[in-house]
């Protein structure tokens, strides 16, 4: 499914043991923004080009052969991108940030979003700062997808989504074991015409 894209490239492991709530060192760093990500560093819409010449040390692969759509991993900035596009033109379509825990050579994101939810923050401080999500998945066992997963499963993942107002940009936040591990940004319908459709016929 589209939404869940970057959360199933990365799987979530085991918990570490919850850190302090705030991390205030993170305090200097720009935030990570609602269905944009960060202005000016990595956002939505932003050219592969200019992201690359931020991030030198970004890894670059095609999207399952695909000339039209790449994987981007930015691991010691804890930071993981898909760029769609006409070839050589690509743009960033989805971003997301690796807010808790270190897993196959992503480090963790030192960036908080504006609302201060980053490493440590737990669901109740996503629903404090955001509000409900207009929907929740989860998944379980086999890794198939439900709406509406069951609340005395904090092992499984659940993602909460949140919108803009005409819904063509969606974020989710990604909760484990009651800790906030990620926050992925999409753009539904470039994803949906290279991604989601494959490429677009011409």
């Amino acid at each position: 499914m589209l939404l869940l894209l970057l959360a199933l490239f990365h799987p979530v492991f085991g918990a570490p043991p919850p850190p302090g709530k705030k991390d205030t060192g993170a305090g200097t760093k720009p935030p990570i923004e609602l269905h944009v990500g960060i202005r000016d560093l990595v956002y939505i819409g932003q050219p592969l080009d200019e992201l690359i010449k931020k991030f030198p040390g970004a890894k670059v692969h095609p999207f399952s052969g695909q000339d039209d759509a790449a994987n981007v991993r930015i691991a010691e900035a804890g930071i993981s991108c898909i760029a769609v596009g006409n070839p050589g033109e690509l743009k960033l379509a989805s971003i997301g940030f690796n807010l808790d825990g270190v897993y196959d050579g992503m480090a963790e994101t030192p960036y908080r979003t504006g609302k201060g939810i980053g490493k440590g923050s737990t669901v109740n401080d996503l629903l404090e700062a955001y509000g409900q999500p207009f929907e929740m998945l989860g998944q379980d066992a086999r890794g198939a997808l439900r709406k509406r997963p069951p609340v005395e499963s904090p092992a499984a993942p659940k993602m909460y989504q949140y919108k803009n107002e005409d819904g063509g940009i969606q974020t989710f936040f990604l909760v484990q074991d009651h800790l906030v591990r990620r926050v992925v940004v999409n753009d539904l319908k470039p994803l949906d015409q290279h991604v989601v459709k494959g490429r677009p016929k011409k």
